[in-house]
């Protein structure tokens, strides 16, 4: 178990109802899946976060960047080396498009909610999971230089080296993404911000700091603030 899994486990008993930011887009996903959906996971590298997504559903697809994602996701029908940007998939193919931790790296959101809401059928679903830049945590991470970003990754998180990318941040708001969304002919269907204390939990000490913190957030005027963004948006 690493650090960051323990202070979740802590937080959880303390705040029974909170749940960590990738369960609830799990989820998300899942309760609009079936068997008829056919899924394009953007972004979808080497996790298997969706299997159960996938497998629920006639068929997944994925792109990534990186070509060796294809070894290091199996659960896919077929995995394409490109960009969100420029989707090789024909219009209106798609039931389902799904992204986490991709949002924060886009250098062009404008063109690719163009190009997701193009291969999207009328009606279809896009859903993500992304950092939020009015969080102290982006702050902390902005501050660091990106060449010792996948250090800290493996340090603090226990994720992997070379798991990380290149930061933008252009739509990593709540009130960005319902701007770029609405200007993609977009329709708003659900938009949260979640909380996570562990992303500063290095010690006891620093998650009686991060869980207060966290207090602070869950106040109305402040629950913009928090770590994540989560939403899903239907195609007009």
């Amino acid at each position: 178990m690493t650090s960051q899994e323990k202070y979740r486990r802590q937080y959880k008993s303390i705040n029974p109802q909170w749940s960590v930011s990738t369960e609830i887009y799990k989820k998300m996903v899942l309760d609009i899946v079936d068997k008829n959906s056919k899924i394009l996971d953007i972004g979808c590298g080497h996790s298997n976060l969706l299997e159960e997504a996938y497998t629920k559903a006639h068929s997944a697809y994925g792109i990534d960047p990186e070509s060796d994602a294809i070894e290091r996701n199996p659960f896919l029908k077929e995995i394409r080396t490109e960009y969100v940007e420029n989707l090789s998939f024909e219009d209106n193919f798609f039931d389902v498009v799904v992204s986490a931790w991709v949002f924060e790296h886009l250098p062009d959101p404008q063109k690719a909610l163009s190009e997701i809401h193009r291969v999207l059928k009328p009606g279809g679903v896009a859903i993500f999971l992304t950092p939020n830049i009015l969080n102290y945590n982006v702050w902390i991470i902005r501050l660091i230089p990106e060449r010792f970003h996948d250090y800290f990754t493996k340090k603090l998180y226990g994720r992997e080296e070379n798991d990380t990318f290149p930061k933008q941040y252009k739509i990593n708001s709540v009130k960005r993404i319902r701007r770029f969304f609405k200007e993609n002919n977009f329709k708003e269907e659900e938009l949260l911000t979640n909380g996570d204390p562990s992303y500063i939990s290095f010690n006891n000490f620093t998650f009686k700091i991060a869980v207060l913190l966290e207090k602070i957030l869950n106040i109305n005027i402040f629950k913009t603030f928090k770590v994540h963004i989560i939403g899903k948006f239907s195609k007009k």
